[in-house]
């Protein structure tokens, strides 16, 4: 009977400690999520500045061949 109650008392530590791990995990998830997600801006961003950038640059290119 000591034995199980010693084991108990052994995995409630644990799942105490597996709790305060989890949420240290989700909380660094967040962050990281907040990271990529502005990350995921400033490169769609850079993407349409470099399409517009082409465009005006093959509209250059196609112009001087016309004449």
């Amino acid at each position: 009977r000591e034995h199980v109650v010693t084991a108990l008392a052994v995995l409630k530590t644990d799942v105490k400690n597996n709790r305060a791990t989890l949420k240290e995990v989700k909380s660094l998830l967040r962050e990281q999520n907040g990271r990529i997600r502005s990350n995921e801006i400033s490169l769609s961003w850079m993407k349409g500045i470099m399409s517009f950038i082409f465009a005006l640059f093959s509209g250059a290119i196609a112009w001087l061949f016309t004449k």
